[in-house]
């Protein structure tokens, strides 16, 4: 008996989206180092045996994604930042999902507390000293006189404790949604000034210790314990502000102020 059903029919891949892809491939391979230059659109386009306008579209993509550099005049560098790259794609996945700011919550607090387990047991001396300085900076706050300094403290010091994990991926998500929640907070709370945030800052402050005394402790039960107790926090500060509760990622009030956040970590 013949077979009636229909084969689906591979689409067919545009000549563009393979230069991308070996090039893609070169520059996670490292054959194209970073920070190295890019043969040039003739050499590519000999290469590939394509036009030269087809080779410039393929590296504008690269670009858009934040692998290559094009400096005019100098040529195209690859610039490979892995934090971009993961921001970019999250951000449309998000997006497109119209994904509630209590889900990403959910989500930071799922890889929060595996990275602190895992800081429990890798953790170094440097990256000891790097998580106790950042915690102690807020010691000093009263001296910090906009949001973005108070932020940028919050963010170190949560970027110390991701760091000790010693896992790049997860560091790499950690980076994109601690700067998103971070992002969206102060958007949503814009009217609020920089005294605010310095106490709300504050309020956080015994966790913090508690952090840093679980992971000097290298003990990942009392560290996940620490991190348990400052996400339980967090969560009680967000669920009493219906403004934040209530905030949709693909609102698009909120569509530039995350693109903008995201640009920030282009190279």
């Amino acid at each position: 008996m013949d077979d009636d059903r229909v084969v689906p029919r591979r689409r067919k891949v545009k000549l563009v989206d393979e230069i991308i892809e070996t090039l893609r491939q070169d520059i996670v391979m490292r054959r194209l180092p970073d920070g190295g230059r890019l043969p040039s659109e003739k050499e590519l386009s000999d290469r590939f045996g394509v036009s030269q306008p087809t080779v410039r579209e393929a590296i504008r993509s690269l670009e858009t994604i934040g692998l290559v550099e094009v400096l005019h005049g100098s040529g195209s560098f690859v610039r490979s930042r892995g934090d971009f790259a993961v921001a970019s794609a999250l951000q449309t996945l998000l997006q497109l999902n119209s994904v509630k700011m209590m889900e990403v919550l959910d989500l930071r607090q799922v890889l929060g507390l595996h990275s602190i387990e895992l800081a429990a047991a890798a953790i170094t001396d440097d990256d000891l000293a790097a998580v106790t300085r950042t915690c102690a900076a807020f010691d000093r706050l009263g001296e910090v006189k906009t949001i973005e300094g108070v932020i940028a403290r919050i963010l170190a010091f949560q970027r110390a404790v991701s760091a000790a994990s010693h896992n790049p991926l997860l560091q790499s998500l950690e980076a994109f949604l601690l700067a998103l929640l971070n992002e969206v907070q102060v958007n949503a709370l814009a009217r609020r000034g920089v005294r605010f945030w310095r106490s709300r800052a504050l309020d956080f402050q015994p966790h913090r210790l508690a952090i840093v005394a679980g992971l000097h402790s290298r003990d990942a039960a009392t560290a996940r314990a620490a991190m348990t107790r400052y996400f339980d926090a967090q969560r009680e500060r967000f669920s009493r502000d219906e403004r934040l509760t209530s905030l949709d990622l693909a609102n698009p009030n909120l569509v530039n102020v995350v693109a903008n956040m995201v640009l920030q970590l282009k190279p």
